[in-house]
């Protein structure tokens, strides 16, 4: 067995899975198959559960009247599915395009592979308020924008763009400055160290894709949605050249700005292409007072002091150290944000606060 086995048995690589459970003798109960199986299965739980809440709806249901619609609306939605559903195989394509081809054009293969995917879970943990958010505000901005009220969906475009933005960065803030806690815990310095600078540039361009806001969302609805399938074709095959280039040369750091570089090139472009065609684009000097805000946190989370060694109990020290820093963060950015006010909808809610004595 290799001397560097531990790398390789990265919690954040699956295809490691069926050595652990072979090392813990867990075979005779969990096969690598059964695994690979029951995560694909896994994703079904949820259309399930909006399958059964759905026909708990009054007006949903299903028939079998073919003759609800007619032969050119049945062209018309197979078309606009077809498309549809060929943007999201782009969309998947380009999320794991590199971490896939990281162990075939890095010379260090699957070692470099489990460190930049431990740096891909962080980011996945920064992007949660995103699919709350969207999901909550499309259908109000939907209903808007069939119904013709185009102020009442380009405020719900600006201000969905600010809401999101606010949870992000604090989010952003918390992982940023106790990333030296996470590599502790989930492996020494010498092996995942690495994973702090992909973290960071990865996150640039998160916070790009973020900050434009319901780009993607608004082309779906629109006639332009062929668009958003032609762009993301090309921004998929910038991407593979991308990682071609860079990777041999910069490892893991070259394989991050591909991905930053695709992913900010991909929403400049449909952030130009929207306010031109539909007149609409998410920045405003709140946008900037979000930023200003999240900088006097940043500086307090990053020149916070270390209290605690952690090559002594190293779960206690780093438990502790990031209760202490992540709590100094919040409260520094949620005091900005309430004196420069860069959202209506938090003023709202802080007023809610004050006046019911609870968050919720």
């Amino acid at each position: 067995m290799p001397k560097d086995r531990k790398i390789y048995s990265s919690p954040f690589l699956i295809m490691e899975i069926s050595y652990l459970t072979q090392k813990l003798s867990l075979t005779k109960w969990v096969l690598y198959s059964v695994l690979v199986i029951g995560m694909v299965l896994l994703y079904l739980v949820p259309v399930l559960i909006f399958f059964v809440l759905s026909f708990q709806t009054k007006g949903f249901g299903l028939t079998f009247k073919t003759e609800s619609f007619t032969i050119e609306e049945y062209k018309e939605i197979i078309h606009f599915s077809w498309y549809h559903y060929l943007y999201n195989i782009a969309i998947v394509l380009m999320s794991f395009m590199d971490s896939l081809l990281i162990p075939f054009y890095d010379h260090k293969g699957f070692t470099t592979g489990a460190v930049y995917t431990g740096a891909v879970y962080f980011i996945s943990l920064v992007s949660i308020p995103y699919r709350a958010i969207i999901q909550a505000s499309f259908a109000s901005f939907a209903s808007a924008f069939n119904q013709n009220e185009m102020e009442k969906a380009k405020d719900l475009f600006i201000r969905s763009s600010i809401n999101l933005l606010i949870p992000t960065i604090c989010l952003a803030l918390l992982i940023c400055c106790n990333l030296h806690n996470a590599v502790a815990i989930i492996g020494t310095s010498k092996n995942y160290s690495g994973l702090i600078p992909v973290f960071i540039v990865l996150l640039l361009g998160l916070l790009v894709n973020l900050a434009t806001g319901m780009n993607d969302q608004v082309l779906s609805i629109t006639n332009y949605y062929k668009f958003n399938f032609y762009v993301s074709l090309c921004v998929t095959i910038l991407m593979f050249q991308l990682i071609r280039f860079l990777v041999p040369k910069y490892g893991i750091i070259g394989a991050a700005w591909a991905s930053t570089i695709t992913i900010i090139t991909y929403n400049l472009v449909k952030f130009y292409f929207v306010w031109k065609k539909v007149g609409m684009q998410p920045f405003s000097m709140n946008t900037v007072l979000i930023l200003i805000a999240a900088l006097p946190a940043l500086a307090a989370g990053y020149f916070f002091p270390y209290f605690f060694n952690p090559d002594r109990q190293v779960y206690v020290h780093t438990f502790i150290d990031a209760i202490m820093r992540s709590t100094v963060i919040v409260i520094i950015y949620v005091l900005m944000l309430v004196w420069l006010k860069p959202s209506k909808d938090l003023e709202e809610y802080m007023g809610t606060i004050r006046r019911n004595k609870r968050l919720f």
